[in-house]
């Protein structure tokens, strides 16, 4: 299931990068000797000086971080503590979406961002500050729609909720929440000055889900856009043979202590592999239609880069036939095609009660003695569902689509003999609990996708119109990244 107010939330389940306490300790050598007094106390008080400076340093930088405009987004000051709030937030994500490979794509993330290329005109530290802007920009632009619209939202659930997940966090990595909030938010970062921020977050994201559901495409608009991108939704039968090259083992020598080393093919010998494999290809052609295997109801997003285009041509018809090269792979696919449709599967209108701990016992036997009927399930998912997504609206899914559901859940939605007003509970293999109320069929599983995605783009070009009305003012130069995409845009220009 998807999660609700992802901007905050998300935060508390992202890895910790590696925790590295460092403490400075500086000492003042006593002076052994005292040479005129006046020089003494002249040095005295220099000294007492510099460790006044020192001590005030953290306490002012502080004071700038919470108080001072870092840059401004409209008519909102950002101070330097939101402004990394989003930033971290960014880099966190980052981190947990990629886990270990981060290492292997050459990225350190205790070291200088500003010194790690994420791409040829764009470092790391650039990245993580667009990321943080477009956020920004984005939760700022709903703060200020939603308000100018008196759209109200009470945040306390939400921030308690976080709050507790936040303690949660820090109690598992052993540290305390001051240390926790400050490693994973920045420096100077407190649940404090970060209440507001989170606040805010919470509720643009509420704004955007309640713009979002105005929204309806009609049933116009959205065939209009399946004649426009058909490929993207219809699907396709056909028969396929695989015929991999067999290619030679290189010389074998001996190394120095006498070990059989087998060099690779040559370049010739893997020529003269795939070259015999085509050979056996063609004379495939012959027989695909009776030895072929049959692949059913593929979409062009799951078939291969490779003969994708041929499948999905619109002069396509059925028989046709055609060998395609895998070079990579040193193979050849026989292919033969069958049939392209539009598949009209049903998507499934469904309330949910998902738990953590195993419930399905107590809130069956509260439905039961509730009524048994669809309102007092809404109410016990409400009650216990930890679904952040549907809790509010009593659990409730519409247009639900099997295939992007667990296997467990969608075979029993799916079920042919599945009737409105049908229960079960399910221990599922992700670890969590789930008792489900099948409320009916919905729509065609592709009218559902366009919709999302007509609705998304609706959202998308009203967002990006009312930020084009917001001028982010960085006074003091802070932020590099336009000019490393404005640098990319005009090498792309030029190529």
């Amino acid at each position: 299931m998807t999660e609700k107010k992802k901007s905050a939330a998300e935060a508390t389940e992202k890895v910790m990068t590696k925790y590295d306490k460092k403490v400075q300790r500086r000492k003042e050598e006593a002076e052994k000797e005292k040479k005129r007094k006046i020089r003494s106390r002249i040095i005295t008080v220099v000294v007492a000086v510099l460790l006044v400076a020192f001590i005030a340093y953290f306490p002012i930088r502080r004071y700038i971080a919470n108080n001072g405009t870092y840059i401004k987004v409209g008519d909102h000051k950002v101070n330097e503590i939101e402004f990394n709030y989003y930033y971290n937030s960014s880099l966190n994500q980052f981190i947990n979406e990629n886990g270990v490979m981060v290492y292997f794509m050459g990225f350190d993330p205790d070291g200088d961002l500003s010194e790690q290329q994420y791409s040829e005109y764009m470092t790391y530290d650039e990245y993580f500050q667009y990321q943080a802007m477009s956020a920004l920009l984005e939760e700022r632009t709903l703060v200020k729609q939603g308000e100018n619209t008196g759209f109200e939202y009470n945040t306390d659930e939400d921030y308690q909720e976080f709050v507790t997940s936040l303690k949660a966090a820090a109690a598992s990595y052993g540290v305390t929440l001051k240390t926790y909030v400050e490693k994973m938010y920045g420096r100077f970062a407190t649940l404090s000055n970060l209440e507001q921020i989170l606040r805010d977050s919470f509720y643009a994201a509420e704004y955007y889900e309640h713009l979002a559901a105005s929204i309806e495409p009609t049933d116009d608009e959205i065939n209009e856009y399946y004649e426009l991108y058909k490929a993207n939704y219809d699907s396709v039968d056909f028969k396929m043979i695989s015929v991999a090259a067999e290619i030679p083992e290189g010389e074998s020598t001996k190394d120095a202590e006498g070990n059989t080393v087998i060099a690779d093919p040559t370049e010739e010998q893997i020529a003269e592999a795939m070259e015999a494999a085509k050979e056996e290809a063609e004379d495939k052609l012959k027989v695909i239609d009776s030895e072929g295997s049959l692949n059913e109801n593929v979409k062009a997003a799951y078939a291969s880069t490779l003969y994708a285009d041929w499948l999905f041509d619109s002069a396509r018809k059925a028989g046709d036939t055609t060998v395609v090269a895998d070079e990579t792979n040193h193979m050849y696919y026989v292919l033969q095609f069958e049939d392209r449709y539009l598949d009209e599967t049903k998507a499934v209108n469904v309330r949910v009660i998902m738990t953590t701990t195993d419930k399905n016992e107590t809130i069956m036997d509260e439905w039961k003695s509730t009524g048994a009927n669809e309102n007092a399930f809404a109410l016990l998912a409400e009650k216990y569902s930890e679904d952040t997504y549907s809790n509010e609206n009593g659990g409730l899914y519409e247009d639900l689509a099997a295939s992007t559901i667990s296997s467990e859940l969608a075979e029993w939605m799916t079920d042919e003999a599945r009737q409105p007003g049908d229960v079960t509970t399910i221990a599922a293999t992700d670890g969590n609990f789930y008792a489900l109320y099948y409320v009916g069929e919905g729509r065609p599983e592709w009218m559902a996708s366009i919709e999302s995605t007509l609705r998304s783009g609706s959202m998308e070009t009203f967002i990006t119109s009312l930020i084009s009305q917001n001028e982010v003012v960085d006074e003091k130069n802070r932020l590099t990244y336009d000019e490393a995409i404005a640098a990319e845009q005009a090498a792309q220009t030029a190529e």
